[in-house]
């Protein structure tokens, strides 16, 4: 909705130079299934007989993706295995017609929901260790099932990370401004001093706007859509944001 006439919209945050914190999203921002999703999908699919195409399944997990109706409730696992599982059958669909696929789709979910299916991003790392040397401070906020922690433990990253606000933990999604308050809370610092890096424009970087937090737009796909924010097709260039 526009703004009312002779009021002007709210100013988008400045990034703070440096940020007392920086928070993260997880998937896509920091991880994503090993060694990407489409393609653990297409070994998944093959196991089970049916072969597709890395290309065709990207371009069928973005339409997937694009029309899902993103579940806000991320502590019900069976919520969440039905929200997982038609999410599989739609993009099976767009893959073509077949028959029962339920034995497949239950293959998927358990891939899926490994903590060992996933891996950080090879410049992850580098950029962690770079912004806690600069003595900034990470944390993260992300809607995800509460094994994400265990996938930070088996990556051996989670002790970087001294501010934790996981849906599936918190009970409560992106974008309500109240998981990122409860990171602020955890971290003990203002809105104004923090940073929240994302790949969503309506999950990650409207809402810390909206909560007076700074934003950072990693677009890996080049599939985000426009913002105001500053944009990085990788975390590599993000400690220079803060100089």
């Amino acid at each position: 909705m526009p703004p009312a006439a002779g009021r002007a919209s709210k100013p988008v945050p400045t990034l703070p130079r440096p940020p007392l914190v920086v928070f993260f999203d997880a998937g896509d921002t920091l991880l994503s299934p090993w060694p990407s999703f489409a393609a653990r999908f297409v070994l998944v699919a093959e196991a089970a007989g049916e072969r597709f195409e890395q290309a065709e399944v990207e371009a069928a997990l973005a339409e997937a993706a694009r029309d899902a109706g993103w579940p806000t409730d991320w502590t019900d696992p069976a919520t969440q295995r039905t929200f997982w599982e038609g999410f599989y059958h739609g993009i099976l669909g767009r893959l073509g017609p077949r028959g029962d696929r339920d034995e497949l789709v239950g293959a998927m979910f358990a891939t899926f929901s490994d903590p060992a299916t996933y891996r950080l991003f090879p410049d992850v790392r580098p950029t962690l260790q770079a912004l806690r040397a600069a003595g900034i401070r990470l944390g993260i906020i992300s809607n995800f099932e509460p094994w994400l922690l265990d996938v930070l433990e088996l990556e051996g990253v989670r002790h970087l990370f001294e501010a934790e606000a996981v849906s599936g933990v918190l009970g409560v999604a992106k974008p309500d401004p109240a998981i990122f308050y409860s990171a602020l809370s955890a971290a003990g610092v203002e809105a104004g001093d923090a940073v929240h890096v994302g790949d969503s424009v309506p999950l990650d970087v409207e809402p810390a706007w909206a909560v007076g937090m700074a934003a950072v737009l990693v677009d890996r796909a080049g599939r985000a859509g426009p913002s105001k924010a500053p944009r990085l097709a990788d975390l590599t260039g993000l400690p220079a944001l803060f100089r």
